[in-house]
């Protein structure tokens, strides 16, 4: 007989200025059976690492969650009602000012708690990587948070959808003039794809609709912007794709600094924004 289940993903998120974060397990409880168990990520995760760039944090906070949810689940095991657990389940996972927090708690029908959650685990942290598009976004988000602290440029940087005959494209930081005239446009670029072959065509990608854009005077190379993102400890092969990106960028006199050089694109910005 299936019995009601109620679960919540935890959540790893080391910058609150960014909001960003990343799922690093599970946590679910069946109020009618006084089960409360958990499934958390490794501590050196390559995931993580890569997500949030070489992040040094969680493997030493972990177990700080680790033992807030083994007391938990101990104090589930002696609850006298399923009303009493099920409240206890909504304040523990209810929103709080942490490194670590939860999910809106769900709600699911099933037989067993322990095969539940090797499902959700696998749904919700296995299957979860970190591909490009979303270290993208989050790169963003921190220069955009930069930008909002110098009064030049605090307002003046949005997502836009770059469009002409031949061109359809969005930059998430651009600035221009009131006559939608185009004075920066900046685009981080992660280059976390396993072969370097991909690495390059995810290059030769955004110099393509740059050439576009500026074939159809949309954009002027001077006034674009790539932050280019990698890991830090790099194989040969990629060492040489990212010579190669640089290269590339400097044969069409595209700007390009280091992601972690936020100074450098502050200062880009600045400059093409006075």
């Amino acid at each position: 007989m299936k019995i009601p289940l109620l679960y919540s993903i935890i959540r790893y998120a080391p910058y609150a200025e960014t909001e960003e974060f990343a799922n690093v397990g599970v946590v679910i409880c069946s109020p009618k059976t006084n089960e409360l168990h958990f499934s958390l990520t490794k501590s050196n995760d390559a995931r993580i690492q890569n997500f949030f760039r070489d992040d040094s944090i969680f493997k030493v906070v972990k177990p700080l969650i680790e033992n807030e949810l083994n007391v938990a689940s101990d104090i589930a095991s002696n609850f006298n009602s399923a009303e009493g657990l099920r409240d206890f389940f909504f304040n523990l996972t209810e929103k709080r000012e942490s490194i670590f927090c939860y999910s809106p708690v769900r709600v699911l029908m099933a037989h067993n708690a322990n095969e539940e959650l090797d499902r959700l685990y696998s749904k919700f942290i296995k299957q979860t990587g970190n591909t490009k598009e979303r270290r993208e976004d989050i790169l963003a988000a921190e220069l955009r948070h930069r930008f909002q602290v110098h009064s030049e440029l605090k307002g003046a940087f949005k997502k836009i959808r770059l469009g002409g005959e031949l061109t359809s494209f969005e930059m998430p930081l651009v600035a221009e003039t009131s006559a939608k005239e185009i004075l920066c446009a900046i685009k981080p670029l992660a280059f976390n794809q396993i072969e370097p072959s991909k690495m390059l065509e995810h290059c030769d990608k955004w110099v393509a609709r740059i050439r576009r854009a500026v074939d159809e005077k949309i954009l002027t190379f001077n006034n674009v912007l790539f932050t280019i993102d990698h890991k830090v400890k790099l194989k040969t092969p990629e060492s040489k794709a990212i010579d190669e990106i640089r290269y590339t960028l400097d044969k069409y006199k595209i700007t390009h600094f280091e992601a972690k050089d936020k100074d450098s694109a502050i200062k880009f910005a600045k400059q093409k924004l006075a």
